[in-house]
């Protein structure tokens, strides 16, 4: 894949990498619509999908998650771990079936809503998106403070 190549240039020495995630189509077997579309579209559907989801790529290190997109141009955007507020793991029942999730990641961060969709594993990779996390506000004396209201 293509955004190694990124990835090896964004990484700074301090950083330790952790993960690089990207989107499966695993659920396709398990959905009759998509079955559906591929047959009819003559297999065109399930190969953008599949070059959708792996052209995404989620790279978790010990200070931020950067997020890597695009097949032919390329977009990067990052948020850095000790801005992350809240996370959340979301499965159909296709995607139970499949071990797949969306994991919703909140910030303070000018990207405030990160959404990783058909994540292989979600509830593993939202744990250790959560350490990080947690290790990176101690790290920087972060604290939350939460509204009562």
């Amino acid at each position: 894949m293509n955004n190694y190549r990124i990835i090896s240039n964004i990484i700074n020495s301090d950083e330790e990498f952790i993960w690089n995630v990207t989107g499966s189509i695993a659920d396709v077997k398990y959905n009759p619509f998509y079955l559906i579309l591929t047959v009819v579209t003559l297999g065109i559907f399930l190969i953008a999908l599949y070059y959708k989801r792996i052209y995404t790529s989620y790279v978790l290190t010990n200070q931020r998650l950067i997020v890597i997109s695009g097949i032919f141009s390329k977009a990067v955007d990052e948020v850095e771990l000790f801005r992350i507020v809240d996370t959340k793991t979301e499965q159909s029942m296709i995607d139970v079936w499949a071990d797949l999730g969306r994991i919703y990641i909140h910030s303070s961060d000018q990207t405030s809503r990160v959404v990783m969709d058909k994540i292989p594993n979600p509830h593993r990779v939202r744990d250790t998106l959560r350490q990080q996390y947690v290790m990176a506000r101690q790290k920087k004396g972060t604290v939350i403070l939460e509204s009562l209201a």
